[in-house]
């Protein structure tokens, strides 16, 4: 019987351990999926397509897309103005023109009636308008709600131009 009672003790510390070292990879791996998802390089447009809505009216949807777009870690508060169509997002961040861009782009193609989205940083604000982002990458949003079409469409645009001629 003493025997047995060490035999089980042993198997059972063994599956903890083993228990043990997959929960760690998987947070390893959720942990990395989130700092992907902050940076317009490696952001997975398809991890925010569950925020896609006909209005902009739901404050709790518009701070969860902003919440699983980049520069996400340095979202502070979200103001909307439903009469205008008008999305202010302030970040404590220093500006980025790219992340201004992707972010305002993905807010557009996935809330079908906001037209502005104001982006408030520490050194600079952009207000884009869906007129503008029309005009960089044409008016058919419907397609660029498929990731691959967003990714060779906006994400690589992005990374290989330079914005300064896009935003005044």
């Amino acid at each position: 019987m003493h025997k047995t009672t060490w035999t089980i003790i042993g198997i059972t510390l063994v599956l903890l351990i083993g228990v043990v070292y997959v929960l760690n990879s998987n947070q390893k791996q959720a942990k990395q999926g989130n700092v992907e998802q902050l940076h317009v390089t490696t952001h997975d447009f398809q991890k925010v397509l569950a925020y896609e809505s006909d209005y902009m009216g739901d404050a709790s949807n518009i701070s969860n897309l902003f919440n699983n777009l980049p520069l996400s870690n340095h979202k502070g508060t979200i103001e909307l103005d439903s009469d205008n169509f008008i999305c202010v997002v302030n970040y404590d961040a220093k500006s980025d023109e790219k992340v201004a861009i992707y972010n305002a782009t993905a807010a557009f193609v996935l809330i079908k009636n906001l037209e502005t989205v104001d982006m408030r940083f520490s050194d600079r604000s952009y207000e884009i308008t869906r007129k503008q982002v029309e005009g960089w990458f044409g008016p058919d949003f419907e397609a660029l709600i498929d990731p691959t079409v967003f990714k060779e469409k906006i994400q690589q645009p992005l990374l290989e131009n330079n914005t300064g001629e896009w935003i005044k």
